[in-house]
């Protein structure tokens, strides 16, 4: 614990260091100064990422803009110094060292991700193949084993963050790094929660606030895998009132394999074991992402679909 304390305090200083860089050096200047927009490729309420061509060198890249309007200059410099301090990871989208504002949007420039998202490639109710999946889950592992390593919790796992560079994933990264934060740092309940989002944010009332821990980003990493494996979301949110969750939390309870829920049956015992300890209701007892490594060998699709 005082290990991770001190790591997270080094990050820290690194990370305050970058910004204050940045936050001299940082020009403003037009988007079409130096690159032509070919096309959008996502849009929220952060703002636009864009296709674009870089003019002296040719290159594709990708544009992140982000408004003025709903993003303080605070967190612009802080997710930029986030993902340009993690990008030297082969399986973290390279950012590039290129960061200016506009009139309207803070920007900067990534790698482009030539075949979409992990979202794009997943057949509803069908899933990907097991193999395609393992070889996904090898490189998400690691990547998030880099940042947790590095006392960084990356908060906002889902499929649609994990870019492919083919369409076979053979490379594939981790991207958006728009909600991580420092491990040991405090968070609050949400208005509303994703498929993704652990239990014990889930519970949290209004005003009480949860210490930031990989655990979070290994809940989330478990439901990505389901729904890889699957085509199915394992429920709609980890919450009470949502049945499907609801009867995952009984069989975790009971701890008895066999008599997973219905929708659990399309896995084999062996990954059924592996859910178990990703998906642990109790944060303390849910195991470290690379342990998912223990299981990779082992079937994770069921011969049969029901028992």
């Amino acid at each position: 614990m005082a290990n991770i304390r001190e790591v997270s305090k080094n990050t820290a200083k690194h990370l305050l260091h970058l910004i204050s860089q940045i936050s001299e050096n940082l020009r403003m200047m037009e988007v079409t100064d130096h690159f032509d927009l070919i096309q959008e490729l996502g849009t929220g309420s952060y703002g636009k990422v864009f296709l674009a061509k870089q003019r002296h060198s040719g290159q594709n890249v990708a544009i992140k803009m982000l408004t003025k309007e709903k993003t303080p200059m605070d967190n612009f410099l802080l997710e930029y110094s986030t993902a340009l301090s993690l990008s030297h990871h082969p399986h973290i989208i390279t950012t590039h060292e290129i960061a200016f504002h506009t009139s309207s949007d803070f920007v900067f420039v990534q790698e482009m991700a030539t075949a979409g998202t992990l979202q794009s490639i997943i057949k509803p109710k069908v899933g990907l193949q097991e193999e395609m999946v393992k070889r996904c889950v090898v490189q998400i592992a690691s990547a998030l084993d880099f940042m947790h390593s590095r006392g960084m919790v990356h908060r906002d796992i889902k499929l649609n963050n994990i870019l492919l560079m083919d369409t076979e994933c053979y490379l594939i990264k981790l991207a958006d790094f728009g909600h991580t934060r420092i491990q040991g740092t405090y968070t609050s309940s949400k208005s509303r929660f994703l498929p993704y989002t652990a239990p014990e944010l889930c519970s949290l009332r209004r005003g009480e606030q949860l210490l930031l821990h990989p655990s979070l980003d290994v809940w989330a990493f478990g439901v990505m895998v389901y729904i890889a494996l699957t085509g199915f979301l394992p429920w709609h949110g980890a919450v009470a009132n949502d049945q499907m969750y609801k009867d995952f939390a009984w069989w975790q309870v009971k701890k008895d394999v066999s008599q997973a829920p219905e929708k659990w049956k399309k896995l084999s015992f062996e990954s059924r074991k592996m859910f178990m300890e990703l998906l642990a209701l109790n944060a303390s007892k849910r195991c470290s992402v690379m342990d998912i490594m223990l299981f990779i060998q082992l079937p994770w699709k069921a011969e049969i679909t029901s028992e």
